[in-house]
């Protein structure tokens, strides 16, 4: 399965490798977790968000036959306060939007294998009943029945595009909500699209929200923002089970002080990324792709100083959404890395 990830990059990216000298770093045997987000399931009306009920299952399956460690994303934000390290390769499972074919098709299957799931969901949306949704009452059963729930903003709307006044507005309006139809509201956050920035940031601390999660591709480890932890989307075109075994068993780069320093791209469209890697790569070439101009493909990496590396874009980032994936593979195990950034 590695064999055929590493040959599909090779045949759809332009090839470029940036071999770098032998030197050693600071050995860290931290794996990470690698926590997956699914949005639809059987609705392939929407393969942007949807994955199929086969593939579905063939993750179910994988992550039982295989014996994987699960744990809830409660546990995983503990252990990311008590400074806690991830030795153990692990996964948590999460879905964004609370639409009916999640409460249909994916809880019983999760809930008879008594695998937790967080479910992150805006509350306007079930408000208003719409169609698709999950019901008011049917989130109840699921929490009765053992299923976790988080904020996903009232509206879904875009933070970063929006004021600081209606951003609180927004989170506001969810907590009565919360309030008025669960009795609590709960701890764990997720940004609607993965967008953030450190304006956004701020106003989660401001309401005592201390953890959030993103929607770009990655491995948790001790090390990541705990403002802007990722996590793997899958739909149709990522959720075969080849790139899902690979994301399960991907390892963390672990990855320190990455610049820029704010997420959403205002001014500069095409920034100078740089950030250190705490694992010991032990000599092996590391692959960046990104997405400058709109078109995915490998970049520049340069290997400035010891455990410190600087991407350099080949073009300017378009406006909207952004991503980077670094990838390299030392011992026959993969390590990866994603960020997303939001351009305006």
């Amino acid at each position: 399965m590695n064999n055929f990830f590493f040959n599909n990059l090779s045949k759809n990216y332009f090839l470029f490798l940036i071999i770098f000298s032998s030197y050693t770093l600071p050995a860290f045997s931290e794996s990470g977790v690698s926590v997956f987000m699914y949005h639809r399931f059987g609705e392939d009306k929407y393969p942007s968000t949807n994955v199929s009920e086969e593939q579905f299952f063939s993750h179910i399956d994988y992550i039982l036959n295989n014996e994987i460690k699960i744990i809830k994303l409660e546990e995983l934000i503990q252990d990311l306060d008590q400074n806690k390290k991830f030795n153990d390769k692990t996964v948590a499972f999460s879905v964004d939007d609370a639409y009916s074919s999640f409460y249909k098709i994916a809880w019983p299957i999760f809930r008879d294998n008594e695998i937790p799931v967080t479910l992150f969901l805006s509350t306007e949306i079930i408000d208003n009943r719409t169609n698709g949704y999950m019901t008011w009452e049917e989130i109840k059963t699921f929490v009765d029945e053992g299923g976790s729930i988080g904020q996903h903003t009232s509206t879904h709307l875009h933070m970063p595009l929006n004021s600081i006044s209606e951003i609180k507005e927004d989170i506001l309006n969810s907590h009565k909500s919360w309030i008025k139809n669960i009795g609590y509201i709960p701890k764990l956050f997720a940004y609607p699209y993965g967008e953030s920035s450190n304006e956004v940031i701020d106003i989660l601390k401001e309401f005592g929200i201390s953890h959030a999660f993103g929607q770009h591709s990655g491995v948790i480890s001790s090390f990541d923002n705990q403002y802007y932890l990722p996590r793997f989307s899958l739909n149709e075109r990522f959720g075969d089970i080849d790139r899902f075994e690979f994301a399960v068993n991907a390892y963390s780069l672990n990855i320190k002080d990455f610049l820029p320093g704010d997420m959403f791209l205002i001014d500069n469209k095409k920034p100078l990324i740089e950030f250190s890697i705490l694992s010991d790569l032990k000599g092996s070439p590391i692959d960046c792709f990104s997405n400058p101009g709109g078109k995915w493909d490998k970049q520049e990496v340069i290997n400035i100083k010891k455990n410190r590396f600087q991407i350099k874009l080949k073009e300017d980032y378009l406006s909207g959404r952004a991503r980077l994936n670094c990838t390299t593979k030392v011992d026959d195990e993969w390590y990866w890395f994603g960020y997303q950034f939001l351009v305006k």
